[in-house]
This record gives structure tokens, sequence and C-alpha cells, in this order.
């Protein structure tokens, strides 16, 4: 995100407009999404080509809201811009959405994790500090108080905001599933070891975060007044009717299947079923676990930022067709005409969404050093969205 993006609160005339786009877009999306979702036979799938995220990253170092994670005005009017200008420039499948965004460890900062905030980054968790270092700490472990505990009542305090200023729907913070927020409260290689050698206290701590983490979706889905069985979108990719909750589960890509099976199942399993329905998002390779996630019940739609790994997705989107919705997220290379080739050539199109972010803020390794790159952001999402829609033959 740049610049372009604009900063300023929307005016009268921008946000009757805005209302009017997200109206029209909501109606035509809902159906696309639901032929999505049943596997029916499309012509072209949902699409985004979206420039326009909710986090931090991306934006330009100069550009970077000031308070945007102290103050929910801040937040609300950044993302009401970015959302007016991508909805009026590109007629895409995107759904604006507000989302109360202060990082990935809510939840484990209610457990005690500590929160640093990078200077104009998104908000981490503390790798230096676990609250879960031995099997006595988790038997201590409370379930905490949305009202109370980290970062859980300013999640609260933005959704309330927004809900008051805004006309857009607001979504749930982000959210990391029973594996992954078991990771932030020990440490990842903590974790696994504690899964081979007390698979009791492992299936504890699970016990726990699952817990908690049903808890935490509930307080703000009530604050939302949203029902417990939609859910406006899963990192804005529309959902609706059809899912409850999504929830990021990247440590599946580092976890052998057998472990995975016994202890991340059951739980993503509780987690899909008492909302209805859920996205589970990763971010890699985790075709290992294909067998796993069509174990997982009520699991309806996989989130893959694929990272560029076309061959991992095609191999994943073969052994779950028919049976669980792939998103293909990823951000825009530069050679876009030929990975677009590699990604839709002879692939089904069946339960199938095609998620593209186009950043004007880029970078790359080169000789060992991370050399940050400058992108046309207007020209380049427009080029980025006229190819795409070539390829899907609109």
């Amino acid at each position: 995100m740049n610049a372009s993006s604009g900063v300023g609160s929307l005016s009268e005339t921008e946000r009757s407009e805005f209302r009017h786009l997200f109206d029209k877009r909501l109606e035509k999306i809902r159906s696309r999404t639901a032929d999505c979702f049943a596997f029916r036979d499309v012509e072209a799938p949902p699409f985004l080509v979206n420039g326009a995220p909710y986090w931090g990253f991306g934006y330009d170092p100069e550009t970077f809201p000031h308070g945007l994670f102290d103050d929910p005005a801040v937040m609300t009017t950044a993302q009401e811009r970015a959302y007016y200008d991508q909805v009026k420039e590109i007629d895409d499948d995107f759904v604006p959405y507000l989302m109360p965004w202060v990082g990935t460890g809510v939840l484990a900062s209610g457990f005690g994790c500590q929160i640093e905030y990078p200077p104009k980054q998104d908000p981490v968790v503390s790798p230096r500090h676990y609250p879960v270092k031995t099997t006595r700490d988790i038997k201590d472990l409370s379930i905490p108080n949305p009202e109370k505990d980290g970062l859980m009542p300013k999640v609260l305090t933005y959704i309330e905001y927004m809900k008051l200023h805004s006309f857009l729907p607001v979504g749930i913070t982000d959210i990391q599933g029973p594996l992954t927020t078991a990771n932030q409260l020990m440490g990842f290689d903590k974790l696994i070891y504690l899964m081979e050698d007390d698979p009791l206290a492992a299936h504890e701590l699970m016990e726990k975060v699952t817990e908690a983490l049903t808890q935490w979706i509930k307080r703000q889905k009530q604050a939302i007044g949203e029902p417990l069985t939609e859910c406006i979108s899963d990192q804005q990719v529309y959902t609706g009717r059809h899912a409850g909750i999504w929830f990021s589960d990247d440590d599946a890509v580092l976890i052998s299947p057998r472990l995975y099976k016994e202890f991340v199942v059951p739980y993503n399993s509780r987690i899909c079923k008492v909302f209805g329905g859920g996205c589970l998002h990763f971010c890699g390779n985790a075709t290992h676990q294909a067998d796993n996630f069509l174990h997982i019940d009520s699991l309806r739609a996989i989130n893959n930022s694929l990272m560029h790994n076309i061959r991992s997705f095609r191999e994943l989107k073969a052994k779950v067709e028919g049976r669980i919705v792939l998103f293909a997220v990823d951000l825009v290379p530069e050679d876009y005409e030929e990975y677009l080739q590699e990604l839709l050539g002879n692939i089904s199109l069946k339960g199938l969404v095609v998620h593209s972010i186009y950043m004007g803020t880029v970078g790359m390794t080169k000789d060992g050093q991370w050399v940050p790159a400058q992108r046309d952001f207007r020209a380049g999402r427009r080029s980025a969205y006229d190819c795409l829609s070539r390829h899907l033959h609109l």
C-alpha cells in the first residue's frame, strides 16, 4: 500500500457513492460465492485483485498512518479510504469490511504473551517471553477474560467504534487457531517436544486454548451482532453464510501429519462445528496434511497463501477436489502472465477463489540483502486485474 491509498476521511458524496458500490457488488458476489461453495460449474471463479489490505505490512514508511494501533478513528478512516479507492477502480469480488486489526497475538496476549510494536509495522508477539514453560504452567493457565485481558478489550473497543461510525460490516479480528496459539504460548520446538513426551499435558493445553478461542469468537460476534454461523469474510474473501469462522493454522506446514492428526484435527473440528463451518488459512505448503484436512469436521474452505509454490497448490486442489473450497492467495509477482498460465492452466474452476494481492511497496532478497522496491500502485493493480480477467475470459 502506498500514498495512492489516501488517508483523508471520506466526504459525504464519496461515502454515498461507496455505499452504492458496496450494495451493488454484495448482491453480485453472494451468488458467485454460493456457486463456489456448491462446487458448481462456472465460467469464472470469484476473484480479487486487492491492493487494500487491512494490515500495516505494505505501507510506505512515510505514509504509515500515525496512531493506527492506538486510535480506532485512524484505523477506520484508513480502511474506508483504501476500500473506497479499491471498489471504484476495480470491479473484482472483494466485499469491503472493517477489521479491528492489532496483529496476530490477540488471544495469546490474553494468556500473557507480550506484544511488541515495531516502528511503522504490525504488532507482534515477543519471541523472548513465553507464558508456558512447564506443565505446571499449563495447569495454572486461566481462560482469558475478553473484557480485561491483553489486547482483547482494545479489539472490542475498536468494534464498538467501527459499528457506530461506518456503514461497512465489521469482522472479527485475526484468529490464530489452537495450534498457532499454543505455539505462541510456549514456542514451536517446546510444543513439539511436549506432544511427544507428555501428550496428556499437550492435550490439556490444546483444550484450554480451544475453549478460550471459542469464548473469544462468541464475544466478538456478540459485539458485532453477527450470527455464530455467518462470517463476513476470511481475510478479505467473502464467505457470508457458508462459514461462521476463519482461523490461521500456519504451523500446519511444519508439523508432521501424525502429530497434526492427534493434536490438531480434533480441536479444529470443534471450532468449525461450533460456528457452523470454518475456513482455515496457512502460508506455504501443507499438502502433506491433505488427508487430515479432509477429516476436520465442518471445514468448508482452505485459504492458502501459496507463496508462488504453484505445484503444491495444484496438488492440494486435486486431493480435496469437490470437498473443500480452495482460495489461491498470493502477492502479484512481476511475471504475472506466466504465473497465471501456470496456476490456472487445465485446473478445475469448481470450488476455487483466486485472490491476488497487489502492493506498491514490495521487497526481495538480492545477494543476501533485503531490497525494497516501489511499483506504480494504481497502474500495477489495474494491469494485474486486466491480466487476470483475460485469463478467466471475462
